[in-house]
């Protein structure tokens, strides 16, 4: 399934009280949030860890189905250029195959600069490496839902 247009994505959030994924995704760790019935909050809520990329999207699409959900938004890696390079390519696969796993439509948001933006918010934050690395994963894919929920709210 290709990603959803804006307007398209837009009519989903405008006749669904249903939430919608935020995923963060990397080569080794998921980062997923949830927004909540209405659309006007996101939250961090699971990190899926998984040996790699595509390899991720089977756990991935395994919490997905635990909720009630209309669809996704997905973290688009576009370099600082604008350019879309190779790590966008894999996200796009990733996301392409988990849509289809899941039977929900994606809509990929740009997130440059998002990790940095939550790491951050989180310096003061006392946590263990291991906990850091697994709180800055879901609180970016917050970050990004967030993000897009803004976006098409204020588009609405």
């Amino acid at each position: 399934m290709p990603p959803s247009s804006t307007a398209d994505f837009q009519a989903l959030l405008l006749s669904s009280t249903t939430r919608v994924v935020g995923l963060d995704v990397g080569e080794r760790r998921t980062g997923l949030a949830l927004s909540d019935l209405r659309h006007p909050l996101a939250v961090p809520w699971q990190l899926v860890a998984h040996p790699s990329l595509m390899e991720g999207v089977a756990p991935v699409a395994s919490w997905i189905k635990t909720e009630e959900v209309a669809g996704l938004i997905i973290g688009w890696p576009v370099e600082m250029s604008g350019k879309v390079g190779s790590q966008c390519q894999k996200v796009l696969q990733f996301a392409e195959a988990l849509s289809a796993r899941v039977e929900k439509p994606f809509f990929l948001w740009d997130e440059r600069l998002s990790t940095a933006a939550t790491a951050r918010s989180l310096k003061d934050v006392p946590l263990s490496r291991k906990k850091y690395a697994a709180t800055l994963d879901k609180a970016t894919a917050a970050h990004i839902l967030q993000g897009a929920l803004e976006f098409f709210r204020r588009r609405g």
